[in-house]
């Protein structure tokens, strides 16, 4: 039931019924009436409640499973999963960035992927996208070469 629900992730985020009314933008009474069953939040205080307890509204509203997201995830991940990658385990570091790629929102997860995209095409691609390499190829032009005399001492006489 909702009311239940709401009460078990508000203990879980340690928060008291008017810490919650604040952050959803509604009276310390709404979330009494949620809690007890008078009442149920509408579309803006729904959407806020997923937001503040990263949940989907679907959970809320009881139409999917719990969302897997506490501290001891990140282990029971990668345990559960037993990743692998072209037929190889995957080391620890991989499998620690894989569990928590699972565990961000989606807007995270595409900044995230972007990122890891743009580093991965850099490599492999040999690209010098950035301005950087424009500067760091003019010096290696303007650098003198061992055939023009570089290294070479003259003498006074």
């Amino acid at each position: 039931m909702f009311n239940v629900l709401l009460k078990e992730l508000r203990s879980q985020h340690g928060m008291t019924q008017g810490q919650l009314a604040k952050a959803a933008g509604v009276s310390p009474g709404n979330v009494g009436d949620w809690e007890s069953g008078k009442s149920k939040p509408g579309y803006n205080a729904l959407a806020a409640l997923a937001r503040i307890f990263e949940v989907s509204a679907d959970y809320l509203l009881e139409l999917e499973t719990p969302p897997a997201k506490t501290s001891d995830d990140l282990e029971r991940i990668k345990l559960e999963q037993g990743l692998s990658c072209d037929g190889s385990p995957l080391e620890a570091e991989e499998a620690d960035l894989i569990a928590m790629f699972r565990l961000l929102p989606s807007y995270e997860r595409e900044d995230l992927f972007d990122l890891v995209y743009f580093k991965y095409k850099k490599h492999v691609e040999k690209k010098m996208e950035s301005i950087y390499w424009t500067y760091a190829a003019e010096r290696e032009k303007a650098k003198p070469t061992s055939a023009s005399g570089e290294g070479s001492q003259s003498v006074i006489a």
